[in-house]
């Protein structure tokens, strides 16, 4: 078989997505060595190196699914998507990721017709996909309700675990972080409780709290200047760092480092973020929502609605120990995905 592991980006490049389809493939390559792996995606992007490279035009208006040909007329092709476009050629059967619905749910332009454009842009993924993989329950239901989708189309299957990586950056001493400190890493819209968590972070400083608190991922221009203007209105100018988006290897050794992983917003958009915080045995201080549910064992949890304890909480993660607890494997998952990408006769 053939398999097509769909990476295509455009920027920003979620470089926790594609780490995660190159560890996928890794897995898939240790049961079925046999088979040959293609990434395709956009000439900006970068190739894993455990597949071979297919670059291709990125989308115009115009745009209509192209198809992808090989000199091997007899090949078998499956294609995994993880990337947010519907598949590439309408000819290979597609099974593709659909991680949150964060954009419809709490769209960040007005007016609300953005939102119809995004259903509709799903809406396209998943009917030209012949099996939609998602993490929860959660986005199995949103898919059911917001998309209208079969469900019978739509398997659930967890996050698997992150391969670690041993070539760690340097990425501390540029960045002059020293001490111990916590990742918040996720979206910056309503849904992610940034303010409640400066706030609780604020507490936390005040009961003589000494941990850093580090804020990664994309930041827009309105965002950036509201969140720095209420760090320093809180007089934490110092203790929150904003360092926006990273490489995957920065964010990796920021990962291996750090002594807590914080997430209490209403809605979780950070796709396999949380698994690679648990790969890295970090602490978390998570939401009582129903995405992180496999993760509540071994956590501290808040409700995002009743964050008055949240500085106390945090208080408490500075105690918390590393540790691992994974209720489901990289094995069971990956038999999940072989029933899917089953070759037909």
């Amino acid at each position: 078989m053939h398999l097509i592991v769909d990476i295509r980006s455009s920027f920003p490049i979620n470089p926790i997505i594609i780490l995660y389809a190159s560890n996928w493939v890794d897995l898939w390559h240790t049961r079925h060595p046999e088979h040959r792996i293609s990434y395709i995606h956009f000439s900006h992007q970068e190739c894993p190196p455990n597949g071979q490279s297919v670059i291709v035009s990125q989308p115009t208006w115009w745009w209509r699914w192209k198809r992808l040909r090989s000199k091997w007329t007899s090949e078998i092709f499956r294609c995994v998507n993880f990337s947010k476009y519907p598949p590439y050629d309408s000819k290979i059967e597609t099974i593709s990721h659909i991680f949150d619905y964060v954009d419809i749910l709490y769209p960040k332009i007005e007016p609300t017709g953005i939102q119809k454009i995004l259903k509709v842009q799903s809406k396209n993924k998943i009917n030209k996909s012949y099996k939609i993989i998602v993490p929860s329950l959660q986005v199995w239901q949103e898919s059911v309700s917001l998309i209208d989708t079969k469900e019978e189309s739509i398997e659930i299957i967890p996050y698997l675990e992150f391969q670690k990586n041993t070539n760690y950056t340097n990425i501390l001493s540029q960045l002059s972080i020293t001490g111990k400190y916590w990742i918040y890493d996720g979206s910056y819209g309503s849904e992610a409780n940034i303010p409640n968590l400066l706030q609780g972070y604020k507490t936390y400083r005040e009961l003589w709290g000494t941990y850093t608190l580090i804020l990664m991922g994309l930041l827009v221009g309105m965002e950036l200047r509201n969140i720095s203007d209420q760090i320093q209105k809180m007089n934490l100018t110092g203790f929150v760092r904003i360092i926006g988006t990273l490489e995957a290897k920065d964010i990796e050794s920021l990962y291996q480092n750090a002594n807590g992983w914080i997430y209490i917003g209403a809605y979780y958009a950070g796709g396999p973020k949380i698994e690679l915080a648990r790969t890295y045995h970090i602490p978390l201080l998570i939401s009582h929502i129903p995405t992180f549910q496999d993760f509540f064992d071994n956590s501290i949890t808040i409700h995002p609605n009743h964050l008055s304890t949240l500085g106390s909480l945090l208080q408490e993660l500075e105690t918390s120990k590393k540790e691992f607890y994974q209720k489901i494997t990289n094995e069971k998952i990956m038999q999940a995905y072989e029933k899917i990408i089953a070759e037909k006769s």
